[in-house]
């Protein structure tokens, strides 16, 4: 960054100073909270800083901001604010497959958001209230900072866009509760997202026998200060026991507990159908018998017969990796499409020279590595701008239609029931 200038903003929390490049201005790794300690609640941060924000910190829970370096304060640019995935396991808040650039140069600034991720942010504890989650409280702080402070970039708070994908796309439509939700934006991206089929209380037994220990707060604080290889290796172990679904993560999913606001969800097509098991176990021939062995305690609770019939259909060599990615990410697409109160769009994303795998939308949505604006793009430009989708919403009653987008030839169809085969899967006596 040495043909780099640095440039410094002035707000509410603080003097925080970046880089610019002329085009955009950068500002990494920008605290928001305090944490005391591991696994103890954030704090919001009380008094002003002076941050040097000119160079990246991965390790830090922390956000990022790009702007446009022309942008001034009050100037009441779209605000997207970006929360990344990783199984609830790994990531921060410097995704390259979604870094702002793009945005900055079309008028829209991007804040990425980084939270705690594995036992630190998704461990509960008896004393935790329901339904919280450190990981998922530090992405609200996050959400705070920046209604305090955007103006001061040139954003308005009063058009935040959240985009979550898998993971982060889980944490999106959590903070989309009612009981969670607190004003902090105005509509809602959720590409892929994906929730635990089990929740921690149930699994606390396996943890509590890799960690030989007990399950407590202070416990695990020591055991992260003192052994933190230790940890490390119980997790994974921890990891490998439910290596058919995410380890961790919130449970108890329901749409109709979300607020009443604009959503887009997508998922693609294939998601994890090349996942190694998965691809290993297809290309040995098993996936049939796979599928069948394997389909009930991956949440299939309709006919096994019926979903094998039209996972062959669609493609016939790779069953089991369609399986892993309907159980993983489609199935929670197709009940909060059908659950949600307020208004939905659905976009499935495919690819006309194989599969279209998970994450692979990302880039295309952020204008990463594209030399002229495509159907993927414009869905994030225009739905941060406050336009209202060109298709139908995703409604029962009309049919359940949806925009397919092509993540390589960029041809877009309008679908009807996509997720058909995945809801008479894997909820067959709920929405017809």
């Amino acid at each position: 960054m040495s043909d780099h200038v640095r440039v410094t903003v002035t707000c509410p929390a603080g003097k925080i100073t970046g880089v610019s490049d002329g085009d955009v201005n950068w500002f990494h790794s920008v605290p928001y909270s305090h944490i005391p300690g591991p696994f103890a609640d954030a704090e919001r941060l009380t008094h002003s800083q002076v941050v040097d924000a000119t160079v990246y910190r991965p390790s830090t829970i922390a956000l990022s901001i790009a702007a446009p370096a022309d942008a001034r304060a009050l100037a009441d640019l779209p605000v997207v604010v970006y929360i990344h995935g990783g199984r609830f396991e790994h990531g921060t808040h410097g995704d390259r497959r979604a870094e702002g650039g793009p945005n900055a140069r079309e008028g829209i600034i991007t804040v990425h958001i980084g939270y705690r991720t594995k036992l630190e942010g998704f461990a509960r504890f008896h004393d935790d209230e329901p339904d919280h989650f450190r990981g998922i409280d530090d992405c609200q702080l996050g959400l705070e900072w920046v209604q305090r402070n955007i103006e001061a970039f040139g954003g308005n708070p009063t058009n935040v866009t959240l985009v979550g994908q898998s993971a982060g796309a889980t944490v999106a439509l959590w903070l989309m509760r009612r009981d969670h939700y607190r004003g902090a934006f105005r509509r809602a991206i959720a590409l892929s997202p994906c929730f635990p089929r089990e929740s921690f209380e149930r699994r606390k037994g396996s943890l509590r026998m890799v960690l030989g220990r007990p399950l407590t707060r202070a416990a695990l604080t020591r055991l992260a200060g003192e052994k933190p290889e230790l940890l490390a290796r119980a997790y994974s172990r921890f990891r490998s026991i439910h290596g058919l679904d995410m380890a961790l993560g919130p449970t108890g999913f329901d749409g109709a507990e979300l607020s009443d606001m604009p959503l887009l969800l997508s998922s693609t097509r294939d998601e994890h159908y090349d996942m190694p098991a998965g691809r290993r176990i297809d290309a040995r021939g098993w996936g049939p018998a796979a599928v069948r062995l394997l389909a009930r305690r991956m949440g299939v609770r309709g006919s096994v017969a019926d979903y094998l019939r039209a996972a062959r259909a669609i493609d016939p060599a790779r069953p089991m990796g369609r399986l892993i990615g309907d159980a993983a990410n489609r199935r929670w697409v197709s009940q909060a499409g059908d659950e949600v109160p307020g208004p939905v769009w659905m976009v499935e994303f495919t690819a006309a020279d194989g599969p279209a795998l998970h994450c692979a939308e990302i880039s295309p949505l952020f204008g990463v590595e594209a030399e002229s604006p495509t159907p993927v793009r414009e869905l994030l430009v225009d739905f941060a701008h406050g336009r209202t989708p060109d298709w139908p919403e995703y409604e029962r009653h009309t049919g359940r239609q949806a925009r397919e987008i092509c993540l390589t030839s960029g041809r877009v169809d309008l679908r009807q029931d996509p997720l058909r085969m995945v809801r008479e899967a894997f909820d067959p006596e709920g929405r017809a």
